[in-house]
């Protein structure tokens, strides 16, 4: 029987995975590689993501890089001011404001942005490596910022355009009605147009924002940038609601999660808006859809320090622009991901980008999480995160602050409750969390968020009537294994009942010592092959890694060029053929190996990724195999019986018709 995976099958994967980052570099044309983690803040949002993109939120779903040009136009960044930021700060008299020091925080940040235009030291510079093509010529983009003069405006809100989630928000106003008013503000102002300016509007506590797919601020997302008009005169914007806390990556070097948690969401806008500011024309894109913030969100980086040394992990800064610091996400390099590979896309700034990584051992390499169940419900609407930290050695780092946030996936409603918001890893680099799920039929992302390497591990949860679309994993593993003997066949079957795609996918077969065997066992005792094309194959042997000894694993993965996908509303079968090697200990009594095979989500860029569906581990016995002589006499017994049921049958059909002749009454 399939049992639910132990803390200590846990840590070995997690380990193992760590330990892959460090030394092995993409090889582009051979498709994804096999590096996968799998996971007060009760209801979170998500990072700020393009709405327009197949999925928003904290991490990228089936994400493939590199970013390409796809045609469309980008800003102008050639002109004599660059790309000038108008930020609009809509607070009208009577109604919530903005908290003191955030107007001139998001004010200064922009000066601080435009000061440092054309250096190499920031986030902005990675936009350096994109281009625009028209008419034959490519025109690259330049680092350069200008801030305009922001605006106060007072106006007084439309009426509810939408429906507050909660009681928390006095107004709920949608995308459309947000275009209208700052189309007002524009012309009122006779301000310009076109793709030389990005309007940032900021809007204060107490607001909910609704965009064009229904999805609003109080629990899908931080921002987004878009554009309406025609050119020459179209308006690219971004919707910048206010978030008390959960939009900030744990971090605030400027006082308020509020407003560094802004600064990172308008960093993000930005960076998209100047490479794709028209979703109805893309320029830079990867083959998902997904532009330069989306490929990393939810990733930082390693911090240069921290401004408060009394509180060194919830004050860390990653940027340090025209001398003033900050704590923003990073965005994705062409350049560094191409030279680097796996783990390597997300860049702070083009010189980090175009730097050789030393790829210290002590540097964090990944986080390992996992949430078990992945279903709540009503009478069990408890699960266990659990979250592992290690460095490229792959050991586990102790004393590393772990924060957990949630947010909406998808559906209509609110995720549930953390037990603890954060924690700090114990010496097996581990903190674990119970989360219980809100009575709301929604699914959910549980995000860890880790203080040192600035890196995030999320998990998918599925509350209620979401669960009907939560992927599943099955196995028909063997419950034996004869070394020496004819190889045994089973199926992995994963199942996507939802109506998405699952993109970027791959399966991973792994092999643990049982809980009670002794015994270590090489990969090159064991031989696996497999098929995605059906039981009949053909069979591709599958590579395999790694020993049992010292409580690690065997491990293969199936990963083509650009993944797997499984299918919306089907079956990702798996057929597999294993052997064992004749000189392997048998004990016909107690279990020496667990098999287990998880379907795994990646993104490349970054290294991380989740666990999409286990099937948990099944604990298989080496047994001895039968003599040849032993197996052809068995047939033949077989047979022998066969034969004498049939002449019983014969003889008592025959008898009885003998009777009845005899007896004619």
């Amino acid at each position: 029987m399939p049992t639910q995976r132990n803390s200590r099958l846990f840590a070995v994967r997690g380990r193992r995975i760590a330990a892959l980052i460090a030394i092995v570099p993409l090889a582009f044309g051979a498709g994804l590689m096999s590096f996968v983690p799998a996971g007060p803040a009760a209801v979170t949002k998500a990072a700020p993501a393009r709405a327009a993109a197949p999925h928003d939120g904290h991490y990228c779903d089936g994400c493939q890089p590199p970013l390409e040009y796809t045609g469309g136009p980008v800003m102008d960044t050639r002109s004599p001011e660059g790309v000038v930021v108008i930020p609009v700060f809509w607070s009208p008299p009577g109604t919530d404001q903005f908290p003191g020091g955030y107007v001139n925080g998001i004010d200064r940040y922009l000066a601080d942005v435009a000061a440092a235009s054309g250096q190499q030291d920031n986030v902005y510079s990675v936009l350096t490596e994109y281009n625009s093509t028209a008419d034959g010529s490519t025109t690259p983009l330049k680092y350069h910022i200008t801030a305009g003069s922001p605006i106060a405006d007072t106006s007084l809100f439309p009426g509810n355009g939408c429906t507050p989630d909660s009681d928390a928000f006095a107004i709920c106003i949608t995308d459309q009605q947000l275009r209208d008013e700052l189309a007002r503000v524009i012309q009122a102002n006779r301000l310009p147009m076109g793709l030389g300016h990005f309007y940032p509007v900021f809007l204060p506590p107490g607001v909910e924002t609704m965009d064009r797919d229904k999805t609003t601020s109080a629990s899908s997302f931080c921002g987004y940038h878009r554009l309406f008009g025609q050119e020459p005169d179209e308006v690219v914007y971004g919707n910048e609601p206010f978030e008390a806390s959960n939009c900030d990556g744990g971090q605030s070097p400027n006082g308020s999660l509020a407003l560094d948690g802004a600064i990172s969401t308008l960093s993000h806008e930005l960076a998209e808006s100047v490479t794709d500011p028209n979703a109805e024309s893309s320029a830079w894109l990867d083959h998902t859809d997904h532009e330069i913030g989306d490929i990393c969100a939810e990733d930082y980086g390693t911090a240069s320090g921290s401004v408060d040394p009394a509180h060194p992990f919830t004050t860390e800064y990653n940027q340090v622009i025209n001398g003033d610091k900050y704590y923003t996400q990073t965005e994705f390099s062409n350049w560094s991901y191409a030279h680097y590979g796996m783990g390597y896309g997300c860049a702070q700034s083009e010189r980090q980008a175009t730097t050789d990584p030393a790829r210290s051992p002590e540097d964090i390499a990944e986080v390992f999480s996992e949430v078990t169940p992945n279903t709540t419900d009503k009478n069990d609407a408890e699960a266990e995160l659990r979250v592992t930290v290690y460095d490229r050695a792959g050991d586990p780092v102790s004393g590393d602050a772990v924060n957990f946030t949630a947010y909406v996936v998808s559906g209509d409603g609110a995720c549930g409750d953390f037990s603890a918001s954060g924690a700090r890893t114990d010496d097996a680099g581990q903190v674990t969390t119970t989360y219980t799920g809100s009575s709301d039929p929604v699914t959910c992302a549980l995000v860890a968020h880790e203080a040192r390497g600035g890196h995030s591990g999320t998990s998918r949860i599925y509350q209620g009537k979401a669960a009907d679309t939560a992927p599943q994993a099955v196995a028909t593993f063997p419950s034996t294994l004869e070394p020496g003997g004819a190889a045994r066949t089973f199926t992995t079957t994963f199942t996507n009942p939802s109506n998405e795609d699952i993109r970027g996918s791959q399966v991973e077969f792994d092999v643990y010592a049982s809980d009670t065997s002794k015994v270590a066992v090489d990969h090159s005792d064991l031989h696996v092959s497999y098929s995605t094309q059906g039981a009949d194959g053909p069979f591709t042997t599958l590579s395999l890694h790694g020993s049992t000894a010292d409580g690690s694993a065997i491990y293969g993965i199936i990963s083509p060029k650009n993944g797997l996908t499984a299918h919306a509303n089907s079956h990702l079968a798996v057929y597999f053929r294993m052997s064992a090697g004749r000189t392997l200990p048998t004990n016909s009594t107690a279990p020496q190996l667990s098999l287990e095979a998880y379907l795994d989500q990646i993104n490349p860029a970054s290294g991380a990724g989740t666990t999409i569906a286990d099937t948990y581990a099944t604990d298989v016995r080496l047994v001895p195999p039968q003599p040849g002589y032993l197996t052809a006499w068995r047939y033949v017994g077989i047979a022998l019986v066969v034969l004498f049921v049939t002449i019983g049958i014969v003889f008592l059909v025959r008898r009885s018709r003998s009777r009845h002749t005899a007896d004619p009454h």
